[in-house]
Order: C-alpha cells, then sequence, then structure tokens
C-alpha cells in the first residue's frame, strides 16, 4: 500500500511562492489461511487468544540537498505560471499491513475464526528538502526558505507522530471485532476469512488516508498567496528573489 509521494514547497513570484501539494501511498495486505484439526465440541467461540501483534515504524530523517538549480526544481512541480519555485520539500512513505487469521475447528461442523497475527508496517521512504543551488547559505533568501520548508518538515514529522498514537486503538478494535465472533459453518470459513482481510486492509488504509488528509491541509495552511506575498519581500525589494532567480530562470 502506498500511501504516498507529495513536495512541500517554497515558489517565488515572477515575482515568491511556497507550495505544498502532499501524498500517501498504501502497499501490500497480505492473508493466509491456515485450517487447524478438529477440537472439541463448543457451542460458542473460545476466549481470544491476544494475536502476536507487532507495529513497525521506520522513520527517515530529513534530508537538505542544496544542489539543485532554481530550473531543476521548477521542473518537478506544476505550478501557475506567476510564480517559480525556490525550495521543496518531497516525502514519501509506504505501509503494508500483514495479518493472519486462523479458523479453529470446534468439532460440530463449524468454525471459529482467531487471529493470530496482525502486523502493520510504515515505512518513510523519502524525506529531501531542496533549496535552489543559486541562494548561499546563510543569506536572507536562504534563511527564508529554509525555515519555509522547516514547516513542511515539521508537519511531515507531526503526521507519523498522529499515526503510531491512532494504530493501537484501531489494532484493539480488531482484536475485540473477534471476541465477539459467533461459530460459523465450515463452507462459510474460507470466504469469511478472505472478507475480513479485505476488510481490515481497507480500514488501515482509509486511516492512513485521513490523517495524510490532516496534514495536507496543514500544507495548504502556510501555502497561501498572502504568505507567498510577504515572503518574497522578507529580504528586501532587490533581494535574490527578484533579481538573481528570476534571471537563473530565463537562461
Amino acid at each position: 500500500m502506498q500511501i504516498g509521494k507529495g513536495f512541500g514547497g517554497f515558489l517565488v513570484r515572477r515575482g515568491l511562492r511556497v507550495t505544498a501539494l502532499a501524498g500517501f501511498v498504501l502497499l501490500v495486505i497480505l492473508g493466509v489461511v491456515a485450517f487447524g484439526g478438529q477440537g472439541a465440541y463448543a457451542a460458542s467461540c473460545p476466549t481470544v487468544t491476544p494475536p502476536k501483534i507487532t507495529f513497525d515504524f521506520e522513520p527517515k530523517s530529513p534530508q537538505l540537498d542544496r544542489n539543485r538549480s532554481v530550473r531543476w526544481l521548477n521542473s518537478k512541480t506544476t505550478h501557475s505560471a506567476d510564480w517559480f519555485v525556490t525550495g521543496l520539500t518531497s516525502y514519501a512513505m509506504q505501509a503494508k499491513f500483514e495479518m493472519r487469521i486462523e479458523p479453529v475447528a470446534l468439532g460440530n461442523g463449524t468454525y471459529c475464526l482467531l487471529p493470530a497475527l496482525i502486523h502493520p508496517t510504515v515505512s518513510v521512504t523519502e524525506h529531501l528538502v531542496y533549496i535552489a543551488s543559486e541562494l548561499p547559505k546563510g543569506s536572507c533568501e536562504y534563511d527564508v526558505v529554509y525555515a519555509h520548508e522547516g514547516q513542511h518538515v515539521a508537519i511531515n514529522q507531526h503526521m507519523e507522530l498522529d499515526i503510531r498514537n491512532a494504530l493501537p486503538a484501531y489494532l484493539a478494535q480488531v482484536t475485540d471485532d473477534f471476541a465477539r465472533m459467533q461459530p460459523l459453518p465450515a463452507q462459510m470459513a474460507s470466504a469469511r476469512i478472505r472478507n475480513l482481510l479485505s476488510k481490515y486492509g481497507r480500514e488501515f488504509k482509509a486511516l492512513l488516508a485521513k490523517i495524510d488528509a490532516t496534514r495536507q491541509r496543514d500544507h495548504a495552511r502556510i501555502d497561501t498567496a498572502q504568505e507567498y506575498e510577504r515572503l518574497s519581500h522578507a529580504c528586501g525589494p532587490k533581494s535574490a528573489f527578484q533579481t538573481t532567480l528570476p534571471a537563473a530562470m530565463r537562461r
């Protein structure tokens, strides 16, 4: 399940602007069915033994790339012809939800379904900050772009925290679902397992998408025309935003 790839950035008006397009992508849902042997007769399912639940979150520290020209940055995004990009934050994440459900025979032609494994994995695969190579480190313009991109980085990292905080409650909900399940006929077991694996995979994807939607709204709040205009004048009327960068775009 690929949760996404997106850009958050800093653009300058043909005149300064900063933009954020964020994405999330979701990858794989795995399910394994293993039918057990005959057990004792029972009218209801046994107490659900807590499954093996593990959650892997693989972070990635943001990395700074100062080797890309303003023209290169502009080739990576779609934006109004009235603006050009001076900085970008590129972010991508992948997620996998692995689950195994085991049918346990009650001995009377019915089965109980028990979760044997629940293992979501979320991995940050890219977190890059680009600042136009024409802006020297330590200059006012560099600092303005760097500070703005830092806000995009903070938004991405806050989403990671939201995911960590939301998953325990979701996994507890899944376990509770199984605790309330009733026995079902043998001929229905395989289809029910497939449906459950699909259901929990969709719910996991929807949970991440909801959190990512909040991230995208947060990016949009700092990427407004008013903020672009304010930042474009932060270093004076004859800064690199009005001189060096426009000249580099024309070359």
